[in-house]
């Protein structure tokens, strides 16, 4: 099936707008990252091709926050895996040719944000005796933020380690959009919000029972929900340029 560019474009227009009307302006960036769970409850919505579908509704979000043309990819399960980025060359069978590879597994988040965390976030040199005694943080900003799109769809079975690196990631320029499809009740993701000992607010959660039913509309109303403040708390926590 051929790749409909004049819908691409027409979504990545509509997610422009949702910018320019939340304050960031047109013209900010963000290196997009999708992060795809790949346990065995998530087999169905591979097969029927929702998750290829909901890949081909992501890209244009990252389209229009970075002219790079691609959005980083990863899957995970108790494991990650860093796949090839999504692009427009290869958006038409993406799913069933990188992460339909990899075999099904448990449903373990801090691996692959920790991975994040290493990859994506930067520090300055190591602070000198006497700034620590000052209690002075040289870590440099990120040059721009990371938008990490997480969709999943049960609880995992790591959560003191993903409380500790979402606590870590929060004096760091990276915002972690958790979105969990189907009937779970998400009781982890739900309580996210009073996560203590962060520096901010960094993460933000919705559900979606049938992401074939959800709209376009309403997808990237979501994800543009709490992006927004975010975005502009960090750069005045210097955390991003």
């Amino acid at each position: 099936m051929s790749i409909n560019l004049e819908k691409i474009n027409l979504q990545k227009e509509s997610i422009i707008n949702l910018k320019k009307a939340s304050g960031i302006g047109a013209r900010s960036i963000a290196q997009v990252v999708l992060v795809t769970d790949r346990s065995g409850s998530m087999s169905h919505l591979y097969k029927d091709g929702t998750v290829q579908r909901t890949v081909e509704r992501i890209l244009p979000f990252g389209l229009a926050f970075d002219d790079n043309g691609e959005v980083d990819s990863y899957a995970f399960h108790n494991k990650y895996y860093e796949l090839e980025p999504i692009t427009l060359n290869n958006l038409n069978g993406y799913v069933p040719n990188h992460l339909g590879k990899i075999h099904y597994g448990g449903t373990s988040y801090a691996p692959v944000l920790k991975e994040i965390n290493r990859k994506y976030t930067k520090n300055s040199s190591k602070k000198s005796l006497l700034d620590v005694f000052r209690g002075v943080s040289n870590d440099s900003p990120m040059d721009y933020p990371v938008y990490v799109i997480f969709i999943t769809d049960g609880e995992n079975d790591d959560k003191a380690e993903t409380d500790e690196i979402i606590r870590e990631l929060s004096s760091k320029g990276v915002f972690i959009q958790f979105i969990g499809v189907g009937s779970d009740n998400f009781k982890y993701l739900n309580n996210l919000d009073n996560l203590s000992g962060r520096k901010l607010d960094n993460v933000n959660f919705f559900r979606i029972d049938d992401l074939n039913e959800f709209s376009d509309d309403q997808l990237y109303s979501g994800l543009m929900m709490e992006y927004p403040d975010w975005y502009k708390q960090a750069i005045n926590e210097n955390f991003i340029k």
